[in-house]
């Protein structure tokens, strides 16, 4: 998707219920807290680094890491000496996350709803979360009130569906085998138009906005992580036996064209969003 116009029709045109697209994301990412780490975290943590650095995060700095999932962000912050605290709307996810770092301060709470008072943080991150709201608007908005004068927040969400070939690798093969599967999804799910993003930012109070697309790829020296998280992602589970097993026969064949030596690797970029208060 590209173009200005386009973008903004799609998020104003197709009408999204915020209570259905959180039911369903709460549903879909419980059910993958399992699988995420060996699977999709190989790739979402490749945008780390980049996010943190975009948001300026150092020693001394107080962090609220929306969507935190598994943790990673929340994490790499701590190693950097931030204060952190992690959230995410997911019990499953929160407690894949205490486990992995028991030293973190990780918390059950909605992106468009922050228990927290006005300027709390220095800074807020979100590593892919975003396209998953209901109401990104009203995220953006919060993160915008619990942030400091001059505080910075980043985010990442998925680049040009066209460019992203670890998701199309197995949608592909979903639409050949099982016709087109339901997936998670909110109003910024495959929008890739900059003016978007700089104008939600600054619709939401940010007074500086940067975007910029950001190199990510899917890393592994097997395929079977993918297939177990996109499975879950996906909910193969509903699928007949058969299905299934076509669909990650058609997977396996087809990642072979992504071999780098021993391992495969699948591009999928990423957009790179800060913004200042």
């Amino acid at each position: 998707m590209s173009g200005g116009d386009e973008g903004g029709a799609l998020m104003t045109k197709h009408h999204f219920d915020p209570q259905e697209v959180a039911g369903f994301e709460h549903a879909t990412w419980s059910r993958c807290a399992a699988t995420y780490v060996d699977g999709f975290g190989a790739m979402v943590c490749e945008a780390v680094g980049p996010l943190l650095e975009e948001a300026g995060i150092s020693e001394g700095d107080h962090v609220l890491d929306l969507g935190t999932g598994p943790g990673f962000v929340a994490a790499a912050a701590v190693e950097r000496g931030a204060t952190v605290i992690g959230v995410d709307f997911s019990k499953e996810m929160l407690e894949e996350a205490r486990k992995r770092y028991p030293a973190v301060e990780f918390a059950e709470a909605a992106a468009e709803s922050l228990p927290y008072a006005d300027g709390q943080f220095s800074a807020v991150t979100g590593n892919f979360v975003l396209h998953h709201l209901g109401r990104p608007d009203v995220a953006l908005s919060e993160t915008c009130r619990v942030l400091q004068d001059g505080g910075r927040a980043a985010f990442t969400v998925w680049a040009d569906p066209s460019k992203l070939e670890a998701f199309g690798l197995f949608f592909s093969a979903v639409e050949e085998h099982a016709g087109s599967a339901e997936l998670p999804h909110g109003p910024l799910f495959g929008i890739s138009d900059f003016d978007v993003f700089h104008r939600m930012v600054r619709d939401a109070g940010f007074r500086k906005s940067s975007v910029r697309e950001l190199a990510v790829a899917w890393r592994t020296s097997s395929i079977e992580p993918y297939l177990a998280s996109f499975a879950d992602w996906a909910d193969l589970a509903a699928c007949p036996e058969s299905t299934r097993e076509a669909i990650e026969s058609t997977v396996r064949k087809r990642a072979e064209q992504y071999r780098s030596g021993n391992m495969l690797v699948l591009p999928n970029p990423a957009i790179l969003v800060s913004a200042v208060k």
